[in-house]
């Protein structure tokens, strides 16, 4: 199997088009690594085929013709969904704003996220809902900061709990469902991811990746096949060659086995006596540029 590992899919980003042609030629799938509210909906969009590792653990379901309406907000038994004059969107309780709504754009105010304020005016939290109008997660805050995301099944119940202290990820736990037991621990999110991914993938398969961030990391328990598509320079601003990159070609980072690249990459490094090993070159094809007086006009 040959899969592309995303964060999410981004169907305007210049660099999904090369990915979607790699799945369309290898009949391969996505795997998508990052918490994604509109991930199904892309995938229906684009004709692809690909899951999301957060989707997978929780469960979910998509229903492309369902949404929730700004209205039907589950909110306090005695509380108003109000548009304001500005066609902000607020919820009054006892003549008081305890919360406001946002909408995912060019819909019909379909819910995209609820933020409750405490009395005080301070974020409590953030409930996020999926393109389906399902409950997507829950964002708790105290004094400003964030505490935990609680990420739900169809149910609403909370499946993936990542904990915060100080500003920073520093657990993650899996709950069962049925017995609401935890049945995994992870010290930070790309430990999740990595564990994750490395479930999906085997030693017979081909990942692609085009990005040297999170989806990087999210290979580093595989035993796959791992190519490189470097889309962006691999020199930072001063001029040194990106950590990362450095890494693979040194094979600090050995599960990555082979590096793809235009060769004016290529050369640049070769020049530099950089380890080109695992790099492999590519040509990228001539486009001869049509005069604007040859043209097609409207």
């Amino acid at each position: 199997m040959h899969y592309e590992i995303v964060g999410t899919i981004l169907p305007d980003h210049p660099v999904w088009k090369k990915q979607k042609e790699r799945l369309l030629e290898t009949d391969g799938k996505i795997i998508s690594v990052l918490p994604s509210l509109e991930f199904k909906k892309n995938l229906l969009k684009e004709e692809v085929n690909g899951i999301n590792i957060l989707d997978e653990v929780t469960k979910r379901s998509h229903d492309p013709e369902s949404f929730l309406f700004f209205s039907k907000i589950p909110t306090a038994s005695n509380a108003e969904v109000f548009v304001n004059g500005n066609w902000t969107i607020s919820i009054i309780c006892d003549g008081d704003e305890i919360g406001t709504v946002s909408l995912y754009p060019n819909t019909r105010r379909h819910v995209k996220e609820v933020r409750y304020t405490n009395t005080d005016g301070s974020l409590d939290y953030i409930e996020e809902y999926a393109s389906d109008g399902k409950l997507f997660s829950m964002i708790f805050y105290h004094k400003g900061e964030i505490q935990e995301i609680a990420y739900m099944n169809d149910q609403k119940i909370p499946i993936v709990n990542n904990y915060f202290y100080d500003k920073q990820m520093n657990f993650v736990t899996v709950t069962n469902p049925q017995t609401f037991e935890v049945t995994e621990k992870y010290n930070n999110s790309l430990d999740f991811t990595a564990q994750q991914v490395a479930n999906i993938v085997t030693e017979e398969d081909v990942v692609n990746f085009s990005f040297m961030g999170v989806e990087l990391l999210s290979l580093s328990k595989t035993n796959s096949h791992n190519i490189l598509h470097l889309e962006e320079s691999p020199f930072d601003e001063n001029g040194n060659v990106r950590g990362n990159l450095l890494g693979i070609l040194e094979d600090r980072i050995n599960y990555v086995q082979e590096v793809r690249m235009k060769k004016e990459y290529y050369d640049a490094l070769k020049a530099q006596n950089f380890p080109i090993n695992k790099v492999e070159m590519y040509e990228e094809p001539y486009v001869e540029e049509i005069p604007d007086s040859l043209a097609t006009r409207e």
